[in-house]
């Protein structure tokens, strides 16, 4: 059911990345597409066959900015969610979400009353080190699954207790080694997504990144960084390989692409 949802559900995702593109054009917003999606338009020529999420990213300001905009001025079917905008929503990223769908991801609270349509990940990239960025990368890693550890479901047991306690005193020191190392680290050419939005934290000079280039996804051309190969090559290390078939998995659990025919 999922693999026959994906193209239409990936479509989907493709006509709100337009939306949003029009909008940063219409402001004058800087972004790029991140991640997998850039992975998938230099691979593929588009949406990796088998993912089912969509990532863009921007420098912090050009963020904040697109928060204020969007939500104001995204069209009714889409809806700019965050902690702020739909309160019972337990992620820290912000995400562009179609209202007329529906995704369930493995972490997701289905019990929650919070918007589950198909989406947009947005990131914000903020200053970055730009000396020992590797053992950087493994703090921001330990962010990253402690933030997902302390905003996941939790269940009532000794087990869960401590899993709290331990991630609860551990990520404000790693927030404190990171903040401290970006500050003490930065030579002012270096950007990092925010640790607590990516699984992967990518940090690199601004030269690999800008000037922004286009690059061809799903037929059309989306901003994306100047130098894609060093960029996927920090992410990925050699991402023109294929993954073997069985780690070629859809992430979700269910996919509806359309809840009302229109």
């Amino acid at each position: 059911m999922r693999a026959n949802s994906l193209r239409a559900a990936q479509l989907k995702m493709l006509g709100i990345l337009e939306e949003i593109d029009a909008l940063c054009k219409r402001h004058k917003l800087t972004y790029w597409i991140e991640g997998g999606t850039l992975l998938g338009a230099m691979r593929h020529g588009g949406f990796i066959p088998w993912d089912d999420d969509l990532d863009i990213s921007m420098l912090r300001p050009d963020y904040e900015r697109f928060l204020e905009i969007a939500a104001k001025e995204l069209p009714p079917h889409l809806f700019l969610q965050t902690r702020k905008s739909d309160p019972s929503f337990h992620h820290r990223e912000s995400k562009v979400r179609d209202l007329n769908s529906y995704i369930a991801d493995g972490d997701d609270n289905n019990a929650a009353d919070y918007q589950k349509g198909l989406f947009v990940d947005v990131f914000p990239y903020d200053a970055g080190p730009a000396r020992f960025r590797r053992q950087m990368g493994k703090v921001a890693r330990g962010i990253t699954v402690a933030t997902v550890n302390l905003n996941g479901l939790h269940r009532y047991s000794l087990h869960s207790m401590a899993r709290l306690l331990y991630f609860g005193v551990r990520l404000p020191l790693l927030q404190a080694v990171w903040k401290l190392g970006c500050r003490l680290l930065s030579d002012g050419n270096h950007v990092a997504i925010d640790p607590h939005f990516a699984w992967r934290c990518t940090i690199c000079h601004k030269q690999t990144l800008f000037p922004l280039r286009e690059v061809e996804f799903e037929g059309r051309r989306f901003p994306a960084p100047h130098d894609p190969d060093t960029y996927l090559t920090t992410l990925y290390g050699n991402w023109r390989q294929l993954p073997p078939p069985d780690k070629r998995q859809i992430h979700s659990m269910l996919i509806l692409p359309e809840l009302i025919s229109s």
